[in-house]
């Protein structure tokens, strides 16, 4: 990306106007818009760098179409600030836009655009779960060009690798010695800290019984190891694009 940086914020407010003028002095090329909903579909149709300068009367309609921007053009983002009193879906709906979010506005200029350029908001980071090693080779040729995967054999390793990773979606196998996909993601489930993550089956079983048998357990969706790896990629790809519409 250029040096070039898109702004939403409200210049009227004294904590964003006071560091909009501190990038004013770096390198960077800004273009600041009022957080407005009509605003927003005038940023470009192009990967971009936008910082949102929040405050506690945004819209969150706002925010909203700016997440609907990003799925289409692959926006990297960083939130700054907080809004207040958001609802329970609106609040679920805010943490799974990727981006950097800094609640505070006291924040090094540097190294905020260091960190926007360093970190990529629009890689995901996958981890894929399956006791069968060809299947772990395959899906890590077809997807590792457009994701971070992380590969385990078991439903135990599974669980300790996420003890202390962070991932944003788990490619998890239905059918595993010792411990199933079933149990795994009752596990995450139970989890006040992974009861969120989303968890996509992989199965081997297509007939219709064995997809409603898997369906009971309430992944986030199943995928078939039948598909050929376009379809495959596609439908991880099509689950990332999709998810922030479903919340």
């Amino acid at each position: 990306m250029s040096n070039e940086l898109y702004i939403i914020g409200d210049q009227s407010r004294m904590v964003v106007k006071n560091l909009i003028l501190q990038l004013i002095k770096t390198d960077c090329r800004l273009n600041v818009y009022p957080p407005l909903v009509d605003e927003i579909d005038k940023l470009p149709g192009e990967s971009i760098k936008l910082l949102v300068l929040l405050s506690e009367d945004i819209e969150f309609l706002v925010i909203k179409k700016i997440a609907s921007m990003q799925a289409h053009y692959n926006y990297n983002i960083c939130f700054i600030g907080r809004i207040a009193n958001l609802s329970l879906e609106d609040d679920n709906f805010f943490k799974k836009i990727p981006s950097v979010k800094l609640e505070s506005y006291t924040v090094d200029v540097e190294k905020l655009l260091t960190l926007m350029n360093t970190y990529n908001c629009t890689r995901k980071r996958i981890l894929v779960v399956d006791d069968e090693p060809i299947i772990l080779r395959s899906i890590k040729i077809w997807l590792d060009n457009e994701f971070d995967l992380f590969l385990v054999n078991s439903g135990e390793t599974a669980l300790e690798f996420l003890d202390t990773h962070l991932v944003d979606l788990v490619l998890l196998d239905y059918k595993m010695p010792t411990m199933d996909g079933p149990k795994v993601l009752e596990a995450i489930r139970s989890s006040y800290r992974l009861k969120d993550l989303p968890v996509i089956f992989l199965t081997a079983n297509n007939d219709r019984q064995s997809v409603i048998t898997a369906m009971q357990y309430k992944p986030d969706g199943y995928i078939l190891k039948s598909k050929t790896p376009d379809e495959i990629k596609a439908a991880v790809e099509d689950f990332f694009k999709n998810r922030a519409f479903k919340e």
